[in-house]
């Protein structure tokens, strides 16, 4: 009986604990379904709340900014894939370096970057596109295929709408282009990398060019310039030859002048007032009435680009009058009036036939950009600049301290851009693609010492070197019919010897003249004996093609 009980109440105890344990499973199994479906759930509200908050930015950004942000976003996204993908293109080649056909493969490379890059520049616009023609204006520095593909950029801007223009002339004006002109044609003749330039007739039927900036520009111009600075610090990292990231540096705070217009007319009126002792240049008049920080209208001007070579010869126009007119005006500019005009590419250089004598009258535009060189920097230069033509290395050695300038021999092939330490060595008859190669290795040794010079000058020298070598770019597609640094240096050595007044002083100005012009010839006869002794070598098949070209390699110091 007694075990019977105890039996009993054991099975009770039993079945008590498996409920229980049961009980605890099922509270256990509702706890983990529970917090699976809340965890579902707040997955699913933070996702939501993400997606909620983009969209709210990115309307925000619509309704307030027209999506300033959201594009700024975009356009770094499509900048950073572009470096990316020339970094890899550049560091898959490091492995090729000593193959045969590596010269082929680098130029390839080379091509599918500044293909890259011209693609990248037209999308984001703006300021991508002003940098991108600023490289392109470094042709003696970078590879051709970098500074023929941007060139690209000068042409090929794109335009913007309709909607744009007259938006912007109602916040400029308070109304719309076509209440304020007797004509306003809305076809861009013309689309740089600030603004686009509009063909219109003033109520009094003057003819007028109507410049006027992206209506968003302004905004977008701090994000560009932070993501182009940021790039070129990650590209500076990377690769160690990389040298141009000072340049965009030292440019930065000159790129906010070229947003005032307004600055830009002041800026085209004194160069009027510079040049009006030059009959054959002319500067597009400015009208204040209708120019504004953003609006600028200018005396409309019908020439063709001074690029044209087509227009050039169905106009039966001098080439060499062309070059002698262009070269003397930015020599002025340089040595006499220090107000030097920073961007003048083909696109700001127009020419037109004078009606009367047939010659050519060149017509400067696009004076958004200026550097000033003060006395003390530009008094040095011209006496550098005769010094370097009578091989004074002296007095160029003097100078080029006076600018802060250590090394004057590389100093002067920087302005120059030709040779001019030339040793006197033994003469070969024959050439090898070895002895050319040689050659070619010494130009790429100097790279770094060009660049190196280029940092010591004054910062207000970067503008001048640039102006250099734009416009000797443009003697170049001219065929060099014009020796430049010839003509450059004349003005130089006369910005020199302006002050001798007095008699004594005119006769010992001609002496210096004499021996000035003398030494002028010689060097320009060592130079065309040169480019004739490796044509002659080449004739013969004595030299690869490549030493017809040779001193038009730059930088370059010819060995013995």
């Amino acid at each position: 009986m007694h075990i019977t009980r105890l039996c009993t109440k054991s099975r009770l105890l039993l079945q008590c604990a498996n409920r229980a344990t049961s009980d605890v499973n099922i509270k256990k199994s509702f706890l983990h379904n529970h917090r699976l479906g809340y965890g579902s759930r707040l997955k699913f509200k933070l996702t939501y709340l993400g997606f909620g908050l983009l969209g709210s930015t990115i309307a925000y950004d619509g309704i307030i900014n027209e999506f300033t942000y959201c594009g700024a976003t975009f356009r770094f996204i499509r900048s950073l894939k572009t470096a990316s993908l020339i970094a890899v293109d550049y560091i898959l080649l490091e492995r090729h370096e000593n193959d045969k056909d590596y010269d082929n493969q680098l130029s390839a490379v080379h091509q599918r970057s500044a293909n890259r890059l011209l693609e990248t520049c037209l999308k984001n616009g703006g300021l991508y596109i002003k940098v991108g023609q600023g490289f392109a204006a470094i042709n003696h520095i970078l590879p051709k295929e970098y500074t023929s593909t941007l060139a690209k950029l000068q042409d090929e801007c794109l335009p913007t709408s309709r909607n744009d223009v007259q938006k912007l002339f109602h916040e400029e004006f308070g109304q719309l282009p076509e209440k304020i002109f007797a004509e306003f044609d809305y076809k861009p003749v013309a689309a740089a990398s600030l603004a686009q330039v509009f063909r219109g007739k003033l109520l009094n039927g003057d003819e007028v060019a109507i410049k006027v900036q992206y209506s968003d520009l302004r905004k977008r111009f701090t994000s560009d310039l932070g993501t182009i600075m940021f790039l070129q610090d990650i590209i500076e990292l990377f690769f160690k030859n990389y040298n141009f990231g000072w340049i965009l540096r030292d440019v930065r705070k000159n790129l906010i002048q070229e947003l005032n217009f307004v600055n830009e007319g002041k800026n085209s009126e004194k160069c009027a007032k510079d040049f009006e002792n030059f009959k054959y240049v002319y500067i597009p008049k400015v009208y204040w009435k209708y120019t504004t920080t953003r609006v600028l209208t200018l005396e409309w001007m019908n020439g063709f680009k001074i690029s044209d070579m087509e227009q050039i010869r169905r106009n039966k126009m001098d080439l060499r009058d062309i070059d002698m007119k262009l070269f003397k005006m930015f020599a002025e500019q340089i040595f006499k009036t220090g107000f030097v005009h920073a961007d003048p590419h083909p696109g700001n250089i127009f020419i037109r036939k004078n009606p009367n004598n047939g010659k050519a009258e060149l017509i400067l535009l696009d004076h958004g950009l200026y550097e000033i060189l003060p006395e003390e920097v530009r008094l040095p230069l011209c006496e550098f600049w005769e010094a370097t033509v009578l091989r004074n290395d002296k007095k160029m050695e003097e100078c080029a301290k006076k600018m802060n300038i250590k090394d004057y021999m590389k100093f002067a092939e920087v302005l120059f851009q030709q040779p001019i330490s030339m040793n006197n060595g033994h003469i070969k008859t024959k050439l090898t693609q070895a002895d050319i190669e040689y050659i070619q290795e010494i130009a790429k040794k100097n790279f770094d010492l060009i660049m190196n010079t280029l940092k010591e000058m004054p910062r207000n020298m970067i503008f001048v070197v640039r102006n250099l070598n734009t416009v000797r770019a443009i003697g170049r597609h001219h065929g060099d019919v014009v020796d430049r640094p010839s003509v450059m240096a004349k003005h130089a050595q006369k910005c020199v010897n302006k002050n001798f007044n007095s008699f004594t002083g005119r006769l010992q100005w001609f002496y210096r003249r004499c021996i000035f012009e003398y030494c002028l010839w010689r060097n320009a006869f060592k130079i065309r004996c040169l480019n004739l002794y490796f044509l002659i070598l080449y004739k013969l098949g004595r030299a690869p093609k490549e030493a017809t070209t040779l001193l038009q390699t730059f930088p370059f110091e010819e060995q013995s």
